[in-house]
């Protein structure tokens, strides 16, 4: 039966990579057809992932990526972005993770749809074989593979495969880690280069904490010597970092001129998505709030409202939800279990870091780990919870089969869910909630009302594992009826309540032109970069169609209503640029002009010559007479500029030079800067060329990472190129001779020009990425000559007499 085995019986560890049995092999296949059944939205044909990031942010990198390198070109800049940006660094592009194949011969929502399923398979089958090392039955590693790829969290992050990705290959590492340690050197390959595509998906900051879990595993379960796992801990990092150097090369040298840099702007981003103390009991209780509720009831109810400008509200990950069986066997695991205790120790340091600001924990970390200041979200360590409780879950139910654990326990869970179910669904506790939280009535009713009927719903499933365990134990059920029966009561207790955190809608949400796009492409004849930009004007409230709304829920929806304003990257899938920022984030200089209002005159500055926003907006007397297109389903409207737009290159009327940065303030400020006439020039030149009142530039190639501007001038002369400035690009004449680029205007680029008839040729290339290639060579190298000499010397071993 799948519940046993010669080896569970007679207490020998197993070890996953010997031949498997039929046991074992049936237990995959259920297990992994447990996982597809579940997932079901993400294989089924003609569908996609609508919510959140999914939708705004990946499908529309991902097909940028796909294009250029389907063109044979590798996407160093992005230019539909705040003036352009690095792109390679940038975290969850992944351009160099094995995933990227998918995208050749999938379209882009079918092949982000595949890298998430896989993702959630590897997260259950990782689990099975992590729990078959450390001892557990079949039965058991099949119930920790169900748990942890089912569970709350994981299935909330399907909306971000960046970090989706690197939670599900943690068992994974956990399983090569310990085999790494017990076997040759040569194993420590393995965790390596499951810890080198963490970093190469670009989830740099989740593969750092993997260096905090690999450091307690040695500790816990290093078989020898510490001096011994030590080394083989250091081999392993030291391997891993070189393996994915093409990677952080690149992602180090945006995060140096990056505000991540200077910790403290960051503590109240870092703290805001904390998780709300009052939020722990939907890992034992689901609620079941209506969809247009969600945010508000984190709002309200969790903390979650901004605490800072450009800091949205909402909840983090949608559901938590383990489930009271869930938590019932893990702490059976944890209590007779004794060399698994790590696992609680992991659960119980991960679950006190998550709490943020509400824990203490972190923002100590945050004064003394280095770099830990420059990530975000504590409600990530989630995640790391929901693992090692799926672990001891499993170790819970071999626990139950060998008559461990008393049957009452469950009964007064179950009692105890009874009780709280019906006191939340009291008029007494929604006016309690209101009066408390400063909710409307509705609002705390429904909330009360919702978490009393999933309280009620855990007295049920509580009882329900009182039942079995009771029937077993009076000799009613079999074992292997009871494992059973407790992974199917688990599956279907998960399934119910997480099924809903994880949201699709038909592909063509996800390839539909928008009209304002197709009302651009017929106004300017053709749409490329180079030419202008657009600006999709931040509203507070979202306006979308009752039905979109009632079909796709509040998130669908407003992803929907983004990609109507070409908002959050949507832009870029259509060759337009945007002044908007969302992934640029190598300084804070844009989004501090940004916060000063720029206006229209300000905009046209930086070549701004359209605008997405409210209709509401034509009563402003900078888009009173602009109007050129409207969604009235949507109230959304397209303007065009009110004033003159700056060309994208030209030659500046009258460069002033400027000894220091640029102060954004006093530079929007200016008349003279917004008018049109002046550049300040930031340069340490004692003297710049005088104004350009006779002369002319032209662009005559536009390509990602390169521009060549035609320039005659009779004498020299300042050429301002509205495009961001980077330490990246270099400039040089036709003759090969280099041009110094010089910031202008606080964010963009500028050259001398000496007179005359002559191309400027701006070229870009990603600061470390050669040497960032050549340690990923290297660390492929060592790798490949350790197995080398582990195969030489396991033939010398076999062959000996």
């Amino acid at each position: 039966m799948i519940g046993s085995s010669s080896s569970e019986k007679s207490g020998t560890r197993p070890t996953v990579f010997s031949r498997w049995g039929s046991g074992t092999g049936l237990a995959v296949v259920l297990l992994c057809g447990i996982i597809l059944a579940f997932y079901h939205g993400l294989w089924l044909p003609g569908l996609t992932l609508i919510k959140r990031d999914a939708f705004r942010y990946f499908l529309p990198l991902k097909q940028y990526v796909a294009d250029r390198l389907s063109a044979g070109e590798l996407p160093h800049w992005f230019s539909y972005e705040a003036l352009g940006c690095p792109f390679l660094g940038i975290s969850g592009i992944g351009i160099f993770h094995p995933f990227t194949v998918l995208y050749f011969p999938l379209s882009v929502p079918d092949a982000y749809r595949a890298s998430t399923l896989l993702s959630c398979l590897l997260a259950a089958l990782g689990a099975f074989v992590l729990g078959r090392m450390l001892t557990l039955s079949r039965m058991g590693a099949l119930l920790a593979g169900v748990v942890f790829a089912l569970s709350g969290y994981v299935v909330s992050l399907t909306e971000n495969v960046l970090y989706l990705y690197s939670l599900c290959m943690l068992p994974l590492f956990c399983a090569a880690l310990e085999k790494s340690l017990a076997a040759q050197r040569a194993w420590v390959v393995a965790p390596a280069t499951i810890w080198a595509t963490v970093f190469l998906h670009g989830d740099v900051q989740t593969g750092y904490y993997y260096g905090f879990i690999a450091l307690l595993w040695m500790g816990m379960r290093a078989p020898g010597s510490y001096g011994e796992a030590s080394l083989r801990l250091a081999l392993t990092g030291g391997l891993t970092l070189l393996l994915a150097g093409i990677q952080l090369g690149p992602a180090w040298a945006i995060f140096l001129d990056s505000d991540r840099s200077q910790p403290s702007l960051f503590l109240g981003q870092a703290l805001h998505w904390s998780t709300h103390p009052l939020r722990l009991w939907t890992v034992l209780a689901a609620p079941v709030f209506e969809k247009t509720t969600m945010t508000e009831v984190g709002n309200f109810f969790l903390g979650t409202k901004p605490v800072a400008p450009g800091v949205v509200g909402g909840l983090w990950a949608e559901s938590l939800y383990l489930g009271v069986p869930v938590i019932g066997l893990a702490l059976l695991g944890a209590w007779h279990r004794r060399d698994l205790r790590m696992l609680a120790l992991l659960a119980g340091a991960m679950l006190l870091l998550s709490l943020g600001r509400f824990g203490g924990l972190y923002q100590v970390f945050y004064h003394v780990v280095p770099l830990w200041s420059a990530f975000r979200y504590p409600e990530k360590f989630m995640g790391i919870v929901s693992f090692a409780t799926a672990m001891l879950a499993g170790a819970g139910l071999d626990q139950l089969r060998a008559q461990r654990g008393r049957p009452i326990y469950w009964l007064a869970a179950a009692v105890l869910c009874l009780g709280i179910g019906l006191g939340l669904r009291t008029e007494a506790a929604s006016a309690w909630a209101a009066a408390n939280f400063e909710a409307p009535h509705v609002l705390a009713h429904e909330a009360t009302s919702s978490a009393g009927r999933a309280f009620l719903y855990s007295a049920v499933t509580a009882f329900g594992v009182w039942l079995v365990v009771t029937g077993s134990r009076m000799g009613s059920l079999r074992p292997e009826i009871l494992l059973a029966c407790l992974v199917a009561l688990v599956t279907f207790d998960l399934a119910w309540a997480n099924l809903r955190a994880y949201h699709t809608a038909p592909v063509e949400a996800a390839t539909f032109t928008p009209p304002f796009a197709q009302a651009l492409a017929t106004r300017e004849s053709t749409l490329r970069a180079g030419r202008f930009r657009l600006f999709s004007i931040p509203e507070d409230k979202m306006i979308a169609p009752d039905r979109l709304t009632t079909w796709l829920g509040v998130d669908g929806a407003s992803s929907i209503e983004r990609r109507q304003a070409l908002d959050m990257e949507h832009n870029a899938s259509f060759h337009l640029e945007s002044l908007n920022v969302y992934i640029a984030s190598r300084s804070s200089a844009f989004r501090d002009i940004l916060k000063l209002q720029l206006g229209v005159a300000g905009a046209a500055r930086y070549n701004v010559a359209y605008y997405i926003g409210r209709r509401g907006r034509v009563k402003d007397p900078q888009f009173a007479s602009t109007l050129i297109a409207e969604l009235p389903e949507f109230g959304l409207a397209l303007f065009k500029s009110s004033v003159p737009v700056k060309p994208r290159a030209y030659l500046s009327l009258r460069p002033e030079r400027a000894a220091v940065p640029v102060n954004p303030a006093m530079l929007i400020a200016r008349p003279e800067f917004r008018n049109g006439e002046v550049d300040v020039i930031e340069t340490s030149d004692a003297t710049l060329p005088g104004p350009a009142r006779n002369g002319e530039a032209l662009i005559e190639r536009y390509a990602p990472e390169e521009v060549q501007v035609r320039v005659v001038t009779q004498q020299p002369a300042v050429l301002i190129l509205l495009d961001a400035f980077d330490k990246g690009w270099t400039a040089t004449l036709e003759t090969g001779a280099p041009l110094s680029i010089m910031r202008a205007n606080g964010l963009v680029r500028a050259v001398t020009v000496p007179g005359g008839d002559h191309v400027v040729t701006f070229r870009y290339d990603t600061p470390l990425m050669r040497v960032g290639a050549a340690a990923s060579l290297a660390g492929t190298v060592i790798c490949l000559w350790l197995i080398a000499q582990a195969r030489r010397h396991t033939h010398r071993v076999r062959s000996a007499p």
